[in-house]
């Protein structure tokens, strides 16, 4: 009987973990996300961004092209000093979205950890419907191999097939930018 209910107690456990670890995973882009933790700094959307210098001019510019597929503009971004993913620029998506499939691959390398839970976010999705989620902190993103924006927020969609959205989580932190469709490019003016 005793090895039985060690049995029990054991498969409980691993429930337990592996209904954390999905928890942690799940998330979407949207609406008016609110962090659990107190050690949140409301400040690091204008206070972590840098970027490769490429004038002297007192209005920096820096281009990264883009590639078009379908209407859809994708710019190149690094996580976390990994892999590099082709990400949408989508101005309407309040922050940055990733589906649990990258969440899932940046775990499993090590890119991604329980200490970058930032707590849980409200989030409105495209249908209308409100979602609370989890929020993770992305440490390190590099956009187009140029621009360095550090510890930007990231919402997880649980949709395996959800596409990854840079959003207005990394275009606020920059003064403005402009799309040159002709050289299919996008211009950050810093």
């Amino acid at each position: 009987m005793s090895l039985l209910n060690n049995y029990v107690i054991d498969m409980m456990r691993f429930k337990a973990k592996y209904i954390c670890l999905i928890a942690i995973l799940l998330c979407s882009c949207g609406g008016n996300k609110k962090s659990n933790k107190e050690k949140f700094d409301p400040n690091i959307w204008t206070d972590n961004f840098t970027y490769e210098q490429t004038s002297t001019s007192e209005d920096e510019t820096i281009s990264i092209p883009y590639v078009e597929k379908n209407g859809v503009k994708y710019i190149a971004v690094k996580i976390n000093g990994g892999p590099t993913f082709d990400m949408i620029v989508d101005t309407g998506c309040s922050g940055v979205l990733i589906s649990i499939k990258e969440a899932q691959y940046l775990a499993q390398s090590g890119l991604l950890t329980e200490d970058d839970y930032r707590g849980n976010a409200l989030s409105s999705i495209a249908d209308g419907s409100i979602v609370e989620n989890m929020v993770f902190n992305i440490k390190e993103m590099i956009i187009g191999g140029k621009i360095v924006c550090s510890d930007v927020d990231v919402t997880v969609s649980n949709n395996i097939s959800a596409p990854m959205l840079l959003g207005n989580g990394v275009f606020d932190r920059i003064s403005s930018f402009s799309i040159d469709n002709a050289n299919k490019q996008i211009i950050f003016h810093l």
